[in-house]
């Protein structure tokens, strides 16, 4: 008998200490939502942690968009429970968890303003995408590739935005948007957004906001919507900054830093960087077929070209809190590039039975430099109602831009050689005075006004040279120049009502325009005038619905006011048989626009959908034309009517540094008809891509990234599918202070083929450009900073902006 019984207790007490230590290590899993401690409103996306009495990390996560918070503690026990957000003072309580809980809800944690770092730092699970109401924004600082890519890199990743492979960027399938740098109009990167995107390392920024359907505050301009660029980062007293330098296989290079202090009331933050951008042995081919001409009837051109551009970059900003309620503003920096470019081309034509009537060689060299110089002055009064603010404002911007191209024609089959050097210089200055007032009336009613006024000053002056006899002599028979200014006037007012999970804005905008140019050419002077009033309706209403999920739709118009780049008279006939030029009798672009959307938000993924509609009756066209002689002319007019019909998908997935997805795509059907060309076209457009990062080991990751775009329709063309691959490694060192990347950009083939179509009833033509994009990317990303003091800030809204955005939060971080 006791050898039956005693197996059987045996038996008994080891299922009892299995169930007892099974019983200790049930997670329990902890729950609440943080509170601004002084508005009671919640604080998206904060770090909440718990540690042991040593300090030792033992997990953290991100709250939602609603401040709501829910994680898993991996057993009873006794924990130091910390909340944090950047800009605030950390919470910490001590938190006793046993057995016989599942599920505690720890109610509203209440944080207040204020930052307060000690020694022991826990990086925060940023969203990669966060999704609000009036805008999405993509935080930079969250992809684990921004330390070895560019910016244009990075914006292939962006919900609603593409880069093709020629670096033009569309945002919502429109390349004429607004570029907004930390919430205001500035030059330093909107002239020339294009060049910039391509050299300046995506980790001199801090996020992207997307605005498709811009609240009546933004200016009317940009049909595609706007582009936030952030850059600022807050701080506290102390400082902090990095430095970072990168080079490339293909011979670009670039270097910077970031510096960002505060001492007492004063605070400044500077960034500088220069970079180089490398293009060689690029290659063109052209084959077009005019049927206007039986004895220039085909025509064929080959070349190749080496290009290099740098680019020099430097902005500074100061604030004085002079008490809780004022604060003073001053920001300046600076924008210079320049490129060259070299080469040789082979133009020939033929007649109908395909033999040679005319054939000659281009040998090319050009010079282009740009830049902006800008600089701003604000004043800002806030109130001790929570919000309600009060902001003057002054921004200046100077952008220069030059043109400098030696051609020399050699003929070979009749045709006439020469040598010519051309030169333009165009300039433009833009002044901006503001004043905007937001006032939260009650917790359901909101109000905003303002008023703005806008000069912009564009000249352009260009000088032609022929040499002859061993001199160069000017030839004023082939030069056209432009004065242009413009005044803009507008006042906006909008209002928005919440209650309870319904939020509904509504606002107008009205402009007014006054346009005062004078065109000069050999021939003489041209004045002209011309003025428009514009009143620009904005509504949009949004339902916060149970689990993160909100429902949104939204109809605005936008214009598009056509810029010196577009005006610009000046004849580029560099390649004599292909020539540019701009046209100073363009009108502005009025688009109305609707959308309607649904996103999903959670602590681990995001998702959401867009459907929008846009329409134009006098879109700007980019036109060409070819004459008897076989001379191709390209000019800018408005006899496009345009429609697009266009959805937009994106998803990410974020599980610390263990897995990191992010797929983000739209397609598109779009239609263009000119009455007075007698043109139509029409298709589908498609571009999108897919992200990963896995973790390898501690603190090093692996990413991979695709992206397809093509098919763009405009009135006498349409773009080929194209795809780009990527693959990177990030390894973190020195406790995170040291970052090594290396990437390489299409591994899997060394050129891309870049080809488009073009056809009217006078002519057919087929182009391809060929670029080398294969290269290998290194660089080093060096963080350092200190803080050592508590400080109660004042609630600020950003400058330009109070419901759209322009205000982000730097790097979340929660220190018990």
């Amino acid at each position: 008998m006791k050898k039956i019984i005693l197996p059987i207790l045996l038996l008994i007490m080891t299922a009892v200490n299995l169930h007892a230590q099974k019983a200790e290590n049930v997670k329990i899993t902890i729950t609440g939502v943080v509170v601004d401690a002084a508005t009671g409103k919640t604080v998206e996306y904060p770090t909440v942690a718990i540690f042991t009495d040593s300090l030792k990390l033992i997990t953290a996560a991100a709250g939602g968009v609603d401040g709501k918070f829910s994680f898993e503690a991996p057993s009873a026990g006794k924990y130091i429970f910390s909340a944090a957000m950047t800009g605030y003072t950390n919470y910490k309580q001590e938190l006793v968890l046993d057995n016989s809980q599942r599920r505690v809800d720890l109610g509203k944690i209440e944080i207040a303003e204020g930052l307060e770092l000690k020694e022991v730092t826990v990086s925060g699970v940023r969203p990669l995408i966060k999704n609000e109401p009036d805008k999405l924004t993509y935080n930079i600082d969250a992809d684990p590739m921004a330390s070895s890519s560019v910016i244009a890199d990075i914006l292939r990743k962006v919900p609603m935005i593409s880069v093709d492979g020629e670096g033009t960027v569309r945002l919502n399938g429109e390349t004429n948007f607004k570029v907004l740098v930390n919430g205001r109009s500035s030059g330093m990167l909107v002239k020339n957004f294009k060049d910039a995107i391509k050299a300046m390392p995506a980790n001199t920024i801090k996020s992207i906001e997307v605005i498709t359907n811009p609240p009546a505050k933004y200016d009317a301009e940009g049909v595609g919507g706007v582009i936030n660029i952030i850059t600022n980062r807050k701080t506290t007293q102390g400082y902090n900054g990095n430095l970072n330098v990168g080079a490339n296989t293909l011979g670009g290079y670039n270097a910077g830093g970031y510096i960002s202090a505060q001492v007492g009331k004063f605070a400044i933050s500077t960034n500088i960087y220069h970079g180089n951008e490398v293009s060689k042995k690029g290659r063109n081919t052209s084959e077009s077929e005019n049927f206007l001409s039986t004895d220039y009837h085909y025509s064929e051109s080959f070349g190749s070209s080496d290009s290099y551009t740098k680019f020099t970059f430097g902005n500074i900003e100061a604030s004085y809190e002079i008490d809780s309620l004022n604060l003073i503003t001053l920001s300046g920096g600076g924008y210079l590039g320049a490129s060259t470019s070299e080469g040789l081309s082979t133009f020939t034509t033929m007649n109908i039975n395909r033999q040679i009537t005319r054939k000659y060689n281009n040998i090319f060299n050009s010079k282009n430099g740009f830049g902006s110089l800008s600089g701003s002055l604000s004043y800002q009064k806030t109130y001790k109602k929570p919000d309600q603010n009060l902001t003057f404002s002054y921004s200046v911007d100077a952008s220069p831009m030059s043109t400098d191209i030696t051609s020399e024609i050699d003929p070979e089959v009749n045709y006439v050689g020469y040598k010519q050097h051309s030169i333009n210089d165009a300039k433009g200055m833009e002044h901006t005075i503001q004043v905007d007032y937001y006032d939260p009336l009650t917790k359901k009613h909101m109000i905003e006004v303002g008023g703005k006024y806008i000069l912009r000053q564009n000249t352009s002056d260009s000088k032609v040279e022929r040499f002859a006899e061993n001199v160069w002599t000017d030839d004023p028979a082939r030069v056209n120049d432009l004065d242009y200014d413009q005044h803009i006037a507008s006042m906006y007012g909008g209002y928005a009502y919440k209650y309870k999970t319904v939020t509904a804005k509504a606002g107008f905008r009205g402009e007014y325009t006054f346009n005062d140019g004078l065109s000069k050419s050999y021939e003489g002077d041209i004045p002209f005038t011309n003025k428009q009033f514009d009143v620009v309706p904005y509504l949009n209403l949004n339902m916060m619905l149970k689990k993160g999920n909100m429902l949104s739709f939204a109809f605005t118009q936008r214009l598009n006011r056509p810029g010196i780049w577009y005006l610009n008279p000046y004849v580029n006939d560099s390649d004599p048989m292909n020539i540019r030029y701009g046209n100073p009798e363009l009108e502005t672009v009025r688009r109305n626009s609707v959308s309607l959307g649904y996103r999903k938000a959670s602590l681990k993924w995001n998702f959401g959908v867009n459907l929008s509609g846009n329409f134009s009756i006098n879109n700007i066209e980019e036109i060409r034309r070819i004459d008897e002689n076989g001379v191709r002319s390209t000019t800018y007019e408005n006899i496009g009517k345009n429609s697009s019909y266009r959805l937009n998908v994106n998803y990410s997935y974020r599980a610390g540094e263990k897995l990191n997805l992010n797929v983000n795509g739209a397609v598109a059907y779009t239609t263009v008809n000119s009455v007075d060309l007698s043109l139509e076209n029409e298709g589908f457009s498609f571009n999108g891509g897919m992200s990963a990062s896995a973790a390898l080991w501690k603190k090093a990751t692996i990413s991979f990234d695709s992206y397809l775009f093509g098919g763009d329709i405009s009135l006498q063309s349409k773009r080929p599918l194209m795809f780009f691959t990527g693959i990177g490694f990030r390894q973190r060192m020195l406790n995170d202070k040291l970052t090594f990347s290396v990437s390489v950009r299409d591994p899997f083939s060394a050129t891309k083929t870049f080809e488009y179509d073009s056809i009217d009833p006078t002519y057919r033509m087929n182009s391809k450009s060929i670029m080398y994009t294969r290269s290998a990317n290194f660089s080093l990303f060096w963080r350092f900073g200190k803080f050592n003091v508590n400080v109660r800030k004042a609630r600020k809204s950003a400058t330009d902006d109070k419901i759209g955005g322009g205000n982000p939060s730097a790097t979340t971080t929660a220190t018990p």
